[in-house]
C-alpha cells in the first residue's frame, strides 16, 4: 500500500541531522550567556540575598563589639551660689566619674564579643555556600530547560513533517482516515509541549537571572556551556570525614562559646561594680582640694539570680543546638552522598546509551520510512521514543550534577575548580 514518500517530506526528514548538532549549532537569541564560573562572579557581586547575609553579619559584628565597650567616664562641673542678706557664698565642683569593672567580667565580654563575631562569620559562609549551591543548582536547571525545549522541538519538527505528508497521502488514498487524524492529533500535542518547554526555559532563565544579576535590564540569563562527561567521584567515608568543616557547625560551636562567655559574665554580678569619682572643689574663702567618691551598690536584693539562670539556660540550650546541628548535618551529608552516588551511577550506565540509541532509533525509522519500510504511525513513535531517550538522558546528567553540587554543600565547600 505504501508509495513512494514524497520528496519534500524527505527533504524535511533529512533535516534530523540537526539532532546530532552540537548546541552551538543551533541558532543564536538574545539570551544573555555565561559559564558557571561568571554566574558565581556575578552572584558574587549582585546577589541580593548574599548582600542581606553580609549585613546581618556586619550587624552581629558591630552589636558584639559595641557589648564589650568599656563604659565612658563622665565630666561633671557645678557652682553653688549661696546668700543670706548681705553675706555670699559660693562654691564650684569639678569632677571625673568613671565606673570600675572588674577585670574578669571585662575579659569575660571580650570573650563573649569574639566568640560571637566569629559565629556570625561562620553563618555568613554558611549561607553563602548554600545560595552558591542554589545557583549552580539554577544553572544546571537552565541547561537541561534549554536542551530538553530543544529535544522536544527537533521532535515536533518530524511530527509536524509527517502530519503534513498524511495530509498529502490522504487524498491520494495511500492511507486510511484513522491514521491521518490520529497524527493531527499527535501534532497539536507537539505544539503544545513545544509551547510548555519554552515556558520553562525562559522561567528557568529569568531565576538565573534574579540569583546573579537582580535589579539589571538583563531578564534572561542562560549557560554558554553545557554539562558534559560525569562528575568526580566521592567516597562517603571522605566525605564525611569533611563533616567538621561545615561552617554551619562552626557558626553552632561559636555560640556555644560565646553562651558560656555570658554565663562567666552573669556569675561576676554578684559583685557590684564600683563607681569611682575624682575632682577638684574651690570655695568663695579661698579654700579649695581635691575630692574623691566611691558609689558601690550594695546586693541586698538584686543578686543577679536571674541572670544567672538565663545564661545557664541559654548555655544548656546552645550546647543541645550544636549537638542537634551535627545530627541533621551528619544525616544531610549522608542523605547528599546516598544521592550522588545512585545519580552518578546511573548517568554512568545509561545516559550515554540513551541518547545513541534514541538518535539511532530515529535515523534509522527515517531511512527505513524513505524506503518505504515503515508506515508514518510507525515513524511517529520513534520520533516519540527518541523524545523520551533524550530527555530522560538529560535528566540524568542534570541530577548527577545537581546532586555532585548538592554533596559539596552538605560537606561545606565548593569544586575545585572553583576553589
Amino acid at each position: 500500500m505504501l508509495e513512494s514518500a514524497p520528496r519534500t517530506l524527505l527533504a524535511v526528514l533529512g533535516l534530523v541531522g540537526l539532532l546530532c548538532l552540537p548546541r552551538s549549532a543551533a541558532p543564536q537569541d538574545a539570551v544573555r550567556r555565561v559559564t558557571l564560573t561568571e554566574a558565581l562572579r556575578e552572584f558574587a557581586e549582585n546577589s541580593l540575598a548574599l548582600k542581606i547575609a553580609r549585613s546581618e553579619a556586619a550587624r552581629t559584628a558591630g552589636a558584639a563589639r559595641q557589648s564589650r565597650a568599656y563604659a565612658n567616664p563622665s565630666f561633671t562641673i557645678g557652682r553653688d551660689d549661696l546668700g543670706h542678706g548681705s553675706e555670699k557664698f559660693w562654691e564650684e565642683t569639678m569632677q571625673f566619674v568613671q565606673q570600675v569593672e572588674w577585670p574578669g567580667r571585662t575579659s569575660a565580654r571580650g570573650r563573649a564579643a569574639t566568640h560571637t563575631i566569629n559565629a556570625g562569620a561562620a553563618r555568613l559562609r554558611a549561607d553563602s555556600i548554600q545560595l552558591a549551591f542554589e545557583v549552580r543548582e539554577s544553572y544546571a536547571m537552565a541547561w537541561l530547560a534549554e536542551e530538553s525545549e530543544l529535544t522536544i522541538r527537533q521532535a515536533a519538527d518530524v511530527i509536524r513533517s509527517v502530519a503534513e505528508d498524511a495530509e498529502v497521502r490522504l487524498e491520494a488514498g495511500d492511507i486510511s482516515d484513522y491514521e491521518t487524524r490520529r497524527l493531527r492529533l499527535e501534532r497539536v500535542r507537539a505544539e503544545q509541549d513545544v509551547t510548555e518547554a519554552g515556558i520553562r526555559t525562559r522561567a528557568a532563565r529569568r531565576q538565573l537571572a534574579a540569583l546573579i544579576a537582580p535589579g539589571t535590564e538583563a531578564e534572561e540569563v542562560g549557560p554558554s556551556a553545557a554539562l558534559r562527561g560525569v562528575p568526580p567521584p566521592m567516597a562517603r567515608e571522605d566525605a564525611l570525614r569533611l563533616l567538621t568543616a561545615r561552617p554551619d557547625l562552626e557558626a553552632a560551636a561559636r555560640e556555644l562559646d560565646a553562651a558560656q562567655a555570658e554565663v562567666d559574665i552573669a556569675r561576676s554580678y554578684w559583685v557590684p561594680a564600683p563607681t569611682l569619682g575624682v575632682g577638684y572643689r574651690h570655695h568663695l574663702d579661698g579654700f579649695a582640694g581635691a575630692s574623691v567618691g566611691l558609689d558601690l551598690p550594695l546586693p541586698l536584693f538584686d543578686r543577679g539570680a536571674g541572670a544567672r539562670e538565663e545564661a545557664a539556660a541559654q548555655s544548656s540550650a546552645a550546647a543541645y543546638r550544636l549537638d542537634l546541628r551535627r545530627r541533621l548535618a551528619e544525616n544531610d551529608l549522608l542523605n547528599a552522598a546516598d544521592r550522588y552516588a545512585a545519580s552518578r551511577a546511573r548517568v554512568e550506565v545509561a545516559a550515554d546509551v540513551l541518547l545513541a540509541d534514541g538518535e539511532a532509533l530515529l535515523s534509522s525509522a527515517t531511512a527505513a520510512y524513505g524506503e518505504n519500510e515503515m508506515t508514518l504511525l510507525e515513524l511517529l513513535d520513534a520520533a516519540s521514543a527518541f523524545q523520551d531517550a533524550r530527555l530522560s538522558a538529560l535528566s540524568l546528567r542534570s541530577e548527577a550534577w545537581i546532586a555532585y553540587y548538592d554533596l559539596l554543600r552538605a560537606m561545606g565547600t565548593a569544586p575545585e575548580e572553583e576553589r
